[in-house]
């Protein structure tokens, strides 16, 4: 809308996940209604349709020649029927931390396509590494980023963040200045090609959000499982008991089994009641429950929130759990919506629609009893985490988290956004002494590499300058781990879970958001109140 105001001529191209597709032509057609939009998707004869129709103009530049808005994969099979086009004005790519590897088909037949001016937009720019980051800026502009190992000479970052043993108090102030050095050297090669935007400074009305992380311990049965998985005799344990779901089990993918047993022991299989000939879950409920430390944890806090009359969204990576939760949810009798990557468009959308309708009753967080249908929105993390609106919950149960943070992050983002009126609660599951730590961990780590390389350099203003070196106090902040002791959490003994006092600590939202004097303990056994980015900010300045 500023280009057309300021009467820059297209033609314009917006490449984003399938998922966004809808809300981006919805918000064309808010924002800039005189300007027409072609969604460029369907089979190859609509598509054939559309190129040879509205998009076959002769005069290019033309103010009624439309926006094309199009997805990865047709952009990939589009790609020289796009070329003709001619020279785009603008290329834009929506989730540009999809072009993190520089030599994945997409960024190769994007590159292909004619642009005079390439814009990515991301809330990731860095997930792993910096030669991430490198992909991106050669996408953007090649003419200056043209050498991936040139630029890694110019960043050494894998001993920040190290101490070093045995140097004298000379070499470590040297190799202190040279990290806060190539810190500072970073965030101004940055500057003239990163624009950062942040919630708090473009939505100056947007409620709290807090992250609690939440440990629960093993029960009997996952500990069995842990030492069997170890073993390598788990799979013909279960094959002996009768569940036949186990031939399924990989005996040589440990990670994934204690992953899956960290969540619930059924994932491998539910036992089977010999009494009934049922499984186990469905004659006796209670077992469900019983069966993971997690999911009695899960359990409590979902009728605390029920009660309460809150709206939850519960992620997870597998759609085998989201089964378990669904068994769940049917015992309780809880209405639910569900999304994972099986789930069509256009039924994606009539369950937001479903879930969204949900009346609120008042700020203080509670629903209307009228409809108590929709309780509980279940979905896929890596599916669920785009294109999609669940601002009616103000609530996000992690209940396993991603290898990578920001999956994470944008799956709270489906609830913490515009149109939220009340603060928003996300309670990270993690169960102790298990694999769950382990990934907590390097979530951690990678958050690291990305506060000193994007949040540290503050590009929140186009073209600002840099504030100078780093200095180590800077440096410490942005290098604080989000929790300390993390592998000391609830190792006592199985079955051990948070006490009343601390759940009451986190459930009551009045204290959890409380502030001063009121303000609930950060750290405790039980739990820890993850650091926001915007804490991280505040420290470096004051």
């Amino acid at each position: 809308a500023h280009m057309i105001s300021n009467s820059v001529a297209g033609p314009f191209i917006v490449v984003a996940p399938l998922a966004t597709l809808p809300n981006w032509v919805r918000e064309f057609e808010k924002w800039l209604p005189e300007l027409p939009v072609v969604r460029l998707h369907g089979t190859a004869s609509e598509r054939d349709a559309m190129i040879n129709g509205p998009l076959h103009y002769k005069e290019k530049r033309s103010p009624t020649f439309p926006v094309i808005v199009t997805s990865y994969e047709v952009a990939i099979r589009e790609e020289k029927r796009l070329s003709k086009i001619g020279e785009f004005t603008y290329l834009v790519v929506d989730e540009g931390q999809r072009l993190k590897n520089h030599r994945c088909t997409l960024i190769q037949s994007l590159k292909r396509i004619p642009a005079a001016n390439r814009l990515l937009l991301s809330g990731t720019p860095i997930q792993n590494n910096l030669d991430e980051l490198w992909s991106l800026l050669n996408f953007v502009n090649p003419a200056i980023f043209d050498d991936l190992s040139v630029f890694q000479s110019w960043f050494g970052f894998r001993d920040i963040g190290q101490k070093s043993k045995g140097a004298t108090d000379e070499e470590a102030i040297l190799l202190e200045q040279r990290k806060n050095n190539t810190v500072s050297k970073l965030h101004d090669i940055l500057r003239p090609f990163l624009l950062r935007r942040i919630k708090k400074d473009v939505l100056t009305d947007m409620p709290p959000k807090k992250e609690v992380v939440v440990y629960a311990g093993m029960s009997k049965l996952q500990i069995g499982y842990a030492d069997m998985i170890e073993q390598g005799v788990l799979r013909d344990v279960l094959l002996g008991q009768g569940i036949q779901q186990a031939r399924q089990l990989s005996q040589t993918n440990k990670q994934m089994n204690h992953r899956k047993n960290a969540n619930h022991p059924f994932m491998f299989g539910e036992p089977i009641d010999q009494a009934t000939g049922v499984h186990l879950g469905t004659s006796h409920p209670e077992l469900l429950i019983r069966a993971s430390g997690k999911f009695a944890l899960l359990d409590r806090m979902l009728v605390r929130l029920h009660r309460d009359k809150h709206q939850v969204l519960i992620f997870s990576q597998m759609t085998s759990l989201l089964n378990v939760i669904e068994d769940y949810l049917l015992y309780r009798r809880w209405g639910y919506c569900r999304i994972d990557g099986t789930t069509k468009i256009d039924e994606r959308q009539k369950q937001m629609d479903v879930f969204n309708a949900e009346k609120t009753a008042g700020e203080d967080g509670t629903r209307n009893d009228a409809d108590d249908r929709h309780f509980v929105f279940l979905l896929s993390t890596r599916a669920g985490g785009l294109g999609i609106n669940l601002a009616t919950a103000d609530t996000c149960i992690i209940f396993d988290s991603d290898w990578n943070p920001h999956q994470d992050s944008q799956a709270m983002d489906r609830c913490h956004r515009i149109g939220q009126n009340r603060p928003v609660a996300v309670y990270r599951l993690l169960t102790a002494n298990s694999v769950d730590i382990d990934m907590m961990e390097k979530q951690i780590s990678k958050k690291k590499l990305e506060r000193m390389a994007i949040v540290g350099g503050d590009f929140r203003k186009a073209g600002s300058r840099s504030r100078g070196d780093f200095n180590s106090d800077a440096l410490d902040v942005l290098l604080k781990s989000d929790i300390s002791n993390l592998q000391d959490k609830g190792t006592e003994s199985e079955n051990i879970k948070i006490d009343d006092d601390e759940f009451e600590a986190i459930m009551d939202r009045k204290k959890l958001f409380a502030e001063g004097k009121d303000a609930v303990p950060t750290e405790a056994k039980m739990y820890d109140i993850v650091d926001s980015e915007t804490d991280v900010l505040g420290s470096m300045s004051g």
